[in-house]
């Protein structure tokens, strides 16, 4: 700055190839006050030289046009990235809430009140821990049509959420007699609603089941026929089916039991979490 000539626009080739550089975003802060007062300073400069006043004015506002243009790309460049963080942020927020698993205390929290009601893979909640014989209503081997006592129990504890998760049993009941087993639970669902008529009830999928354990066993490669029924089921009784097929076939470790047909440990924790999110339990 010290060796700026006095005449600064007597001379227009002075200005010949000078141009404004697009500065990176770290160095905004720097590149506006100085952009201001260099233009400030050839605006003073030329309203006190005795030169070409017109070379002058036409440069100190060639000057001001780059310099004006440059801040508003700048600042344009600062919106788009503040738009795509904030857009980042939201998506991120709600993978997490998507997949979240709750805590073993948060489990208990989100249940409290509410019951679980089916066969042995129900009846592992309370062996490993989770929930209490208060939340679970179960018993091993048990297929619906002969849940008549744990409906009855279920129904007695005046829960605010039914929870009903069987098939795996009924699979070698009935076979490929899909509807048998739809009529069954239709029968247990209209107990509840009956019973508890503003109680909202959700129905588990029956989980896939290993094509090694349907090759013992056939009749349980009929689960997916099992499961189309369940869902026309909820739409006709006004009930919510959830689909936990995710859980076992997204997870990086496999969740099954040796049998192919029921699941590990880690399963579980998961598999409450999905249901407590999806009837808007909270911790």
């Amino acid at each position: 700055m010290g060796n700026f000539p006095t005449r600064a626009c007597t001379d227009s080739r002075l200005w010949e190839g000078f141009t404004l550089k697009k500065q990176p975003m770290n160095k905004i802060l720097f590149l506006i006050p100085a952009g201001v007062i260099l233009a400030g300073t050839f605006i003073f400069l030329s309203t006190h030289s005795h030169g070409d006043d017109s070379v002058c004015k036409e440069n100190v506002a060639r000057l001001q046009a780059l310099e004006s243009a440059d801040i508003s790309q700048t600042e344009q460049q600062l919106q788009n990235l503040n738009q795509t963080a904030a857009s980042s942020d939201s998506a991120d927020s709600t993978a997490d809430s998507d997949t979240a698993v709750l805590s073993d205390i948060e489990i208990r929290q989100a249940f409290a009140g509410s019951v679980i009601i089916g066969d042995s893979i129900t009846e592992s909640i309370v062996e490993y821990g989770y929930l209490d014989t208060d939340v679970v209503v179960s018993k091993r081997g048990l297929n619906v049509g002969a849940a008549d006592d744990q409906i009855s129990t279920a129904i007695s504890l005046n829960p605010t959420h039914v929870f009903m998760a069987f098939g795996s049993n009924d699979l070698e009941i009935y076979g490929s007699a899909a509807s048998e087993f739809i009529d069954a639970y239709k029968a247990q669902i209209k107990k509840i609603q009956t019973a508890l008529p503003d109680v909202p009830i959700y129905i588990n999928c029956i989980l896939p089941i290993t094509d090694e354990a349907i090759a013992q066993t056939p009749d349980l490669g009929y689960y997916s026929d099992y499961n189309e029924g369940l869902v026309s089921l909820c739409q006709e009784m006004g009930c919510t089916f959830i689909d936990n097929t995710s859980i076992v076939e997204s997870s990086s470790e496999n969740l099954y039991e040796p049998d192919g047909e029921h699941v590990i440990q880690d399963y579980y924790p998961k598999w409450l979490s999905h249901m407590a999110q999806t009837a808007g339990l909270q911790a």
